[in-house]
């Protein structure tokens, strides 16, 4: 077993056709029931497939949609296959799910998650940016506060990367970003947004003279890859603005996430 650190499947679930001898890419996310979100990871997946033709580029996913990556490592049993993770950090799913997808195997190895790296903070800034813009506002200033909503995990080093992420993103907006996460750590988002504003009233409570009366928007900036369950829970959070995703239905795939998907694969197959 090899863990590196480094057109959507047929509606029949089969493997496409054999392309040229390197080995197969299996892109595999974590899966959605949300229509929006497996539309955008669909087309991340098809910008892949043809940057890198005549690869064999395989959609699969961990949880909820179908063919599972289990079925799909089963199926290449018998050819070399590289599973890219369509995830943000690497926890349970890169070493639980992957690890045991391809166990006993050695022509099939898992490359690295997609972070933390300095581009995927490229995309968050322009989202945030984006969604200021929707909403008429001004840009950033010190005054607010920028809260990075991630998805969470119970492994600490993918609670770590999501805080290199968050640093990046800071270097990005040249403002301070606080982390938080939708499940399995803490602060929740909705706790970062809660203690934000009773941050803001207290310092506005305050004479101008003591701490400058203070008083600026909540933002949060959404480190997921896609609309779905989380993005919606992001949503309910409370916060001024909220920023889509990295990867939108109606717009084009980010040429940075489609790098690294590539870069990733290219990674594993080296001797």
């Amino acid at each position: 077993m090899t863990i590196s650190c480094g057109p959507s499947a047929p509606s029949d679930g089969g493997v496409p056709a054999a392309g040229a001898g390197r080995p197969v890419l299996l892109a595999c996310s974590h899966g959605t029931g949300n229509a929006s979100g497996q539309a955008a990871v669909a087309h991340l997946v098809a910008e892949v497939r043809a940057e890198l033709e005549p690869v064999r580029v395989i959609d699969t996913w961990v949880d909820v949609q179908e063919p599972s990556l289990t079925n799909r490592t089963r199926e290449l049993a018998d050819q070399p296959a590289v599973i890219v993770p369509l995830l943000l950090s690497a926890g349970y799913h890169v070493y639980v799910d992957m690890a045991r997808a391809i166990k006993g195997n050695p022509q099939h190895r898992v490359a690295a998650a997609l972070g933390p790296d300095p581009r995927l903070s490229v995309i968050m800034a322009r989202r945030v940016n984006e969604a200021l813009r929707e909403h008429g506002a001004e840009p950033i200033t010190e005054d607010d506060t920028v809260i990075m909503a991630a998805a969470g995990s119970s492994e600490p080093d993918a609670v770590r990367d999501c805080r290199v992420t968050a640093d990046h993103l800071a270097h990005e907006l040249g403002v301070p970003v606080r982390t938080a996460f939708l499940s399995a750590a803490e602060p929740t988002v909705h706790d970062a947004v809660a203690e934000a504003r009773e941050s803001a009233k207290n310092s506005t409570s305050r004479s101008v003279s003591d701490r400058g009366g203070k008083n600026g928007r909540v933002l949060v900036a959404t480190y997921l890859l896609a609309p779905g369950f989380f993005h919606n829970k992001t949503m309910k959070a409370g916060a001024d603005i909220t920023a889509a995703p990295l990867l939108l239905t109606n717009a084009p795939t980010p040429p940075e996430l489609t790098e690294l998907v590539i870069e990733h694969y290219e990674q594993a197959i080296r001797p």
